[in-house]
């Protein structure tokens, strides 16, 4: 019995964890667990919220920090003809995240400028090719924010 029981639990605790690597956004190159965890799981809230309830992942998620008025870039294919929904979240110390996406010649194509901490924006890719999206930390109250950039499509 002792043997069954031990074997229950250790199967449990397989499944949790392959649950968790192959079902569990990746973080890119964050380092604090507890804020990667944080920020995926807003992630996967926000982009409910904003009607990407149809929409697959298409990149892993983007999980970084940046401090007050600091940006990042991050570049990614998107194919042509397919709708994506780009949405960003912050941890609790930051107050407004930005984004905007170019394309490969420097073009603005879209952008979420608000003074909010969830960016989103919606485009059809009218070309395939590589695009960056430019993360701008405007408000951190405890730097460093950690903050992650989802994108989804279909």
């Amino acid at each position: 019995m002792l043997n069954q029981t031990l074997k229950t639990k250790v199967l449990a605790t397989l499944a949790a964890i392959s649950a968790t690597f192959f079902l569990a956004p990746t973080a890119v190159r964050a380092d604090n667990s507890r804020y990667v965890n944080d920020i995926a799981r807003q992630l996967v809230r926000a982009a409910a919220a904003v009607g990407l309830g149809g929409y697959t992942r298409t990149h892993k998620p983007f999980i970084d920090k940046l401090t007050h008025d600091d940006y990042d870039n991050i570049t990614l294919n998107l194919r042509a003809g397919t709708s994506y929904g780009i949405i960003g979240v912050c941890d609790r110390d930051c107050r407004d995240l930005d984004i905007a996406l170019y394309d490969s010649r420097g073009n603005l194509i879209a952008s979420d400028l608000q003074d909010d901490d969830t960016p989103f924006i919606r485009i059809n890719a009218n070309r395939s090719g590589t695009y960056r999206i430019r993360v701008d930390m405007a408000s951190c109250s405890n730097n460093p924010c950690y903050y992650g950039v989802g994108v989804f499509g279909r």
